[in-house]
């Protein structure tokens, strides 16, 4: 099954994959693979789609085991809730309502939830896609997060993430310090996805006052956009709304002066010295236009 994508809509990237590890991460979009423009109906998947396309090890012929797993998923997606939230409710969703193992029959059964099936159907704007065989040989779970949330960036190059965003989104250890993220998540990221990711770069950007991180800024070769008239539904708009596009991209990145930031993949910046790497890039333009 070569060529297989992940589409859905960009809120799923809000919710955490929390304790997810690797072969779950991958099990799991796996499953959103198969369930992409098939409403709410209830699909029958063999236990061998499942393998191959999650790039479950063909060393593990232990059935019982990959049950186990399967359950495991599920367990844990029970807690990947979407909330709405009004004046007067609180509502709160999962997004698999149908989820049954057969083990005799060694197929799953699984459906999208209705309240939920905008997320993986009828997708026009506001998308996430992927390549799972890209994601599914990815090692680390930190670095499969991370291509999601980079692809969900992939036509600007440029994603800045709050430090506690960046925990709470990568489902980090709160007791990690800073140079374990470096080494246990950092490192991992630009190791696996700097092939993916032409000139990947990570910024630490420092607070106003102190020597405390307080954004990750990531940036990389935008991706050129590709346009299809036999699946017009999936196509990006190349002209988004006045102050709605959500891809915002610096004017330094658009004319890829960004690799002028740093050539080591990592570098640490107080916002004075970033908005100040800003402006000499704006005056630089504005001269090269003159």
């Amino acid at each position: 099954m070569t060529g297989e994508t992940v589409v859905y809509k960009n809120e799923l990237n809000l919710v955490p994959l929390r304790k997810f590890t690797s072969t779950e991460i991958n099990l799991f979009f796996a499953m959103c693979n198969k369930l992409k423009e098939q409403d709410d109906n209830v699909l029958i998947i063999p236990f061998e789609d499942l393998k191959e396309l999650s790039n479950y090890s063909s060393e593990t012929r232990n059935v019982n085991r990959f049950v186990e797993e399967l359950e495991r998923v599920y367990s844990k997606m029970l807690n990947l809730t979407y909330t709405q939230r009004t004046a007067t409710k609180i509502t709160k969703f999962v997004l698999f309502y149908k989820y049954e193992i057969d083990i005799e029959e060694r197929t799953l059964q699984i459906a999208t939830a209705p309240d939920l099936k905008h997320v993986l159907n009828n997708i026009t704007g506001d998308f996430t896609k992927f390549d799972l065989k890209e994601m599914t040989h990815l090692k680390s779970s930190y670095a499969k997060n991370m291509f999601r949330f980079l692809k969900q960036y992939k036509h600007t190059g440029y994603l800045k993430m709050d430090i506690d965003g960046f925990r709470e989104k990568l489902d980090i250890p709160k007791s990690y310090r800073m140079n374990n993220i470096d080494t246990y998540v950092l490192k991992p990221i630009i190791k696996e996805l700097g092939s993916i990711f032409k000139n990947l770069n990570i910024n630490k950007i420092k607070a106003k006052k102190g020597r405390k991180i307080e954004w990750i800024e990531f940036t990389f070769e935008p991706e050129k956009r590709i346009h299809s008239k036999r699946q017009p539904e999936m196509v990006e708009h190349t002209k988004p709304k006045r102050n709605t596009n959500r891809e915002m991209t610096p004017e330094w990145l658009k004319s890829n002066s960004h690799e002028q930031i740093n050539h080591n993949n990592k570098h640490e910046f107080t916002e004075e010295e970033q908005q100040a790497f800003l402006e000499e890039m704006k005056k630089r333009k504005e001269m090269k236009d003159d």
